[in-house]
């Protein structure tokens, strides 16, 4: 449980900041307050109802809100104007969040499909007790610890992907990951230049 609330406190700050960062546009805000009032609740109800069911349906919640936030992140980024703190700060986010959107997604697969990763020595001990309705719902901090990993390609391999869904899932993780920085870096530079040409000397 505790794993949990820390993974669902760091989320929720994540996406608390990317509403925050809509106030400016209130039809989308609107939106995503629904959605966010929506998966709170979820979250909420798996503290009180600890099932697989329940902490499933929570998870893909918060990964619609997560995939929506990240989204309008995204698009604010790579949209035309001048290259500020706030476009550097905001493709940093955006690189986050596509790290804690595929957490949630292998934190979603592996109660669906279970053994889908051998989780080595981050996965619950030997003498956990059998009755835990979620075993790892309990600790998101291995999905997200592998996300962040395979996002960056450092393939450390002390948590592997076992299943063909495990691996398809990886593999695109990690490809994304690398043409996330060629695309938005090489924007953000084009942005610059045009900004600079406008300028003129």
């Amino acid at each position: 449980v505790v794993g949990l609330a820390t993974f669902d406190s760091m989320l929720w700050g994540v996406l608390l900041g990317g509403l925050w960062a809509l106030h400016r546009n209130r039809g989308l805000l609107r939106v995503a307050l629904g959605m966010a009032l929506t998966a709170f609740l979820a979250n909420v109800g798996t503290y009180l109802f600890p099932t697989c069911e329940a902490v499933l349906v929570s998870c893909l919640l918060d990964l619609a809100l997560l995939v929506f936030v990240t989204g309008i992140i995204l698009s604010h980024v790579v949209e035309q104007g001048q290259v500020d703190a706030d476009r550097i700060f905001g493709a940093v986010c955006g690189y986050l969040l596509i790290g804690l959107t595929w957490a949630l997604i292998y934190g979603a697969l592996d109660p669906l499909q279970p053994g889908s990763f051998d989780l080595g020595e981050a996965g619950a001990p030997a003498d956990a007790p059998e009755a835990d309705p979620a075993p790892h719902f309990a600790d998101m901090d291995p999905f997200l610890y592998y996300s962040l990993v395979t996002l960056s390609t450092l393939g450390y391999g002390d948590i592997v992907a076992v299943t063909r869904a495990a691996r398809s899932l990886s593999a695109l993780e990690a490809v994304v990951g690398q043409l996330y920085i060629a695309v938005v870096v090489a924007r953000l530079i084009g942005l610059q230049i045009i900004a600079r040409r406008r300028e003129g000397p």
